[in-house]
């Protein structure tokens, strides 16, 4: 085989590895997402049960990327705290070493096609049929098989690279033998990491090589520390616009890892090498590379569980202090932080491969937003009883809610509908569609408080009178207004909460009103009690409060599950 060929046989390699990587873990949060959500967001105090929970719950999903950031996103959304994302986090280190052992095992020492095409096969086979749980198994096989066959054809080219001289000079530059060489080669490690953004990929071609007599034993577990603190980068990206408290949780995740690579430097060579050499049979140092080969993944996959390990029991204890430590590395810039501004607070991350997160995400926005339509209907009602006050900071104000709530409506939407396009369930479907029609729905009642608004106004601008009995009648429907909104503001953030009927007789109630108070407004009009343009700019505001209700009622039966948009 040529250079060429080889190179393009291992980046091809590589690729398959990656994308099969990607399958599997994608297919397999689909399967288990709301499970896992679920569990993760019942993490407590206590932080052996969230070292545990991390652990598993990466272990199953074979990612920790997608683990930590998820964490980013649930510290984000305020779902849990950033002391108890820390326990998770090191159980993610944790979790994250299986794949090397799955690699060890099945990758070096079974032929690897005798059961990657039969599992690509019946995973085919899975993705065809009706049962949506099936067809994500499906998936799960498939990106099984794809990755093998990937690490398969890597393994292959890397063979080649075993008679070329210049492959092997290069190769030998960088061995871990002195302190400087090893912290060259875990930068390299992290580097590589940090490009390809999985752990497990930079693992798998660290074992390919080590296996192939190109690397050594203490090289290999160097680029296995630097592939640790490479897959931090991951939590940082998605961090990108965050909140303080989920910087912070992407920050901590850095820390651990490099304070881990510190102390293991000291016990290297002297301690940490020849434990694991101990402890594992083989000989990972033996000159004949067919000995070598057969025992120097599983000391590498021994490493790396080794180091992950001992790493989260020394900090588990410490919890405090790291925490105490990554606020200080993130300090809080101002007192502004965490104010209502003109972005998205919840949804920081990208769209995530587990659709329940995402949806929990938009979720968050969505009660943001209808918090926001309170606010902007309080200060509204509170202009329309102080019309005499300067109010011109409070108009503004309601005026930016408004901007806000536009805005929100727009990125949320725009981030349904990205979610929409990835692998969803038929449930999760239509609860997006539902979502996309309640957001809609929210901004149309933000509209009508700013039409009340300008017609407030207008009433202060024309020295326009409303009767007693008119201001009375308003107060009472925009109370029954104010109910409705506060019923779906209080239960939006849940998933299929009946509160139809509550909504239906509260809504039932606005439509009464609206009839009786304008009957009782042309019966002013023709005993000549009120003129005109004050009648006009009555039956104006009690047709927006009526809108609203209307609005609100639609948002209701979205809560519920009652409407199928």
């Amino acid at each position: 085989m040529n250079g060429y060929l080889t190179t393009v046989t291992i980046l091809g390699g590589l690729g398959l590895f990656l994308y099969g990587m990607r399958v599997l873990s994608e297919s397999l949060q689909i399967a288990t997402g709301d499970r896992l959500r679920n569990i993760l967001r019942k993490a407590t105090d206590n932080r052996i049960a969230g070292l545990l929970t991390g652990t598993s719950i990466t272990g199953i999903i074979q990612s920790s990327s997608a683990t930590t950031v998820m964490l980013v996103s649930f510290v984000n959304a305020g779902l849990i705290d950033l002391q108890q994302s820390l326990g998770i986090m090191l159980g993610a280190n944790i979790g994250t070493t299986l794949t090397g052992w799955v690699v060890a095992v099945f990758g070096f020492k079974i032929k690897i096609i005798s059961f990657a095409l039969p599992a690509i096969a019946l995973g085919f086979i899975f993705r065809f049929q009706k049962r949506e749980n099936l067809k994500n198994w499906g998936e799960v096989l498939f990106g099984f098989g794809i990755l093998f066959i990937g690490l398969n054809f890597m393994t292959g080219a890397v063979k080649e690279l075993r008679g070329s001289e210049m492959v092997l000079n290069v190769l030998s530059t960088y061995k871990a033998d002195t302190l400087l060489s090893t912290l060259v080669v875990i930068l390299i490690g992290t580097l590589v990491t940090m490009g390809l953004q999985s752990s497990s990929a930079t693992m798998a071609m660290t074992m390919t090589l080590a296996v192939n007599g190109l690397i050594d034993f203490p090289t290999s577990c160097a680029l296995v520390l630097g592939e640790n603190l490479g897959t931090t980068i991951t939590a940082h990206l998605a961090s990108i616009g965050a909140s303080l408290n989920a910087k912070r949780c992407a920050m901590a995740h850095v820390i651990f890892n490099f304070f881990g690579i510190i102390w293991v430097l000291f016990l290297f060579k002297w301690l940490f090498i020849p434990m694991i050499d101990f402890i594992i049979p083989g000989d990972p140092f033996a000159s004949d590379i067919t000995i070598k080969s057969i025992t120097i993944a599983d000391h590498l996959a021994a490493f790396h569980t080794a180091f992950n390990v001992i790493n989260a029991l020394i900090f588990l204890p410490l919890l405090h202090f790291l925490t105490w430590i990554t606020i200080k590395f993130v300090p809080k810039k101002n007192d502004n932080d965490g104010d209502e501004t003109f972005h998205l607070k919840y949804i920081s991350t990208p769209v995530l491969a587990t659709p329940s997160i995402n949806i929990d995400q938009a979720r968050l926005e969505i009660n943001r937003m209808a918090e926001l339509i309170i606010k902007m209907f309080d200060k509204v009602m509170d202009v329309f009883m102080n019309p005499c006050k300067k109010l011109g900071a409070i108009v503004e104000e309601i005026q930016n809610k408004e901007n806000t709530v536009d805005l929100l409506e727009k990125e949320i939407s725009s981030f349904l509908v990205r979610v929409s396009q990835h692998n969803i369930s038929q449930e999760q479907s239509h609860e997006i569609s539902s979502m996309l029609h309640i957001v809609n729905e929210l901004e149309r009642i933000g509209d009508h408080c700013e039409i009340l608004l300008k017609l407030i106004r207008r009433k202060y601008d024309s020295r326009l009178e409303l009767s007693e009995t008119a201001v009375n009648e308003i107060l009472e429907i925009s109370g029954k207004v104010r109910e409705i909104l506060e019923l779906i503001s209080n239960n939006i953030s849940k998933s299929h909460v009946n509160i139809l009927p509550k909504a239906s007789v509260i809504e039932d109630r606005i439509d009464e009103l609206r009839k009786e108070m304008r009957k009782g407004h042309i019966k002013r009009l023709n005993e000549g009690l009120c003129d005109v343009n004050s009648g006009l700019l009555f039956i104006d505001m009690l047709t927006s409060f009526e809108k609203i209700g209307d609005h609100s009622f639609n948002v209701a039966e979205g809560i519920s599950g009652e409407r199928i948009f």
